[in-house]
């Protein structure tokens, strides 16, 4: 829930595992795999004369170096700008207001999103049956929506889990006088494998 692109993430999520998987099963296989080895060994230095050579035939002018660099450094700048770019937009999308009313006559009403988390963390917390919770509120299409992690302790039905968390949510559109749109996330974990057990009535 945040204003990166899910496509564009996914894809640099795609690309990133495809790296690493290669490089890390090249490292694998040169280390278990003494053919494999010797013949990267082997072919290492035909495939560093190949380039040494493509380098030397494409001199820019005088200057003795490869017209090729002109070319690959803007193409590495533009890549190195949309990284900086796609990183510097994570996490965003996080918003301060949960409801705002239009101004009027007698002035404005303007709910932050900090009453809201403190309210069900607050009212989360005393239910024995979690973990652990955690409120956000994020800005989707200009919607103020409130996103409820939370952890169930073992024994736990996350079912039950979800049940707990709409009736709170229903509590604080009751107090607030609307409906907050909300996403409910329900999950386990170490955490929740390492809690102790308690006891449900």
């Amino acid at each position: 829930m945040n204003s990166t692109n899910r496509g564009a993430n996914r894809t640099v999520i795609l690309l990133a595992g495809l790296v690493l998987l290669a490089l890390g099963l090249v490292s694998l296989a040169l280390g278990a795999l003494p053919g494999f080895s010797r013949a990267f060994d082997d072919a290492a230095p035909g495939v560093t004369s190949t380039l040494t050579d493509a380098l030397k035939a494409t001199p820019f002018s005088a200057t003795g170096h490869s017209w090729l660099w002109l070319i690959a450094a803007p193409v590495l700048l533009v890549f190195a700008v949309l990284f900086v770019v796609f990183i510097a937009r994570q996490g965003r999308g996080h918003t301060r207001a949960l409801l705002s009313q239009k101004p009027t006559d007698d002035g404005s009403t303007v709910v932050d999103a900090s009453v809201a988390e403190d309210l069900l963390k607050e009212s989360l917390a005393s239910h024995p049956e979690l973990v652990g919770s955690r409120v956000t509120t994020y800005d989707v299409k200009g919607t103020s929506v409130l996103k409820v992690s939370v952890s169930c302790r073992r024994g736990v039905s996350p079912v039950d889990a979800r049940d707990l968390v709409e009736q709170q949510l229903i509590a604080l559109d009751a107090l607030l006088g609307t409906t907050v749109p909300a996403l409910i996330q329900v999950s386990g974990g170490f955490r929740t494998r390492t809690a102790g057990v308690t006891r449900l009535a």
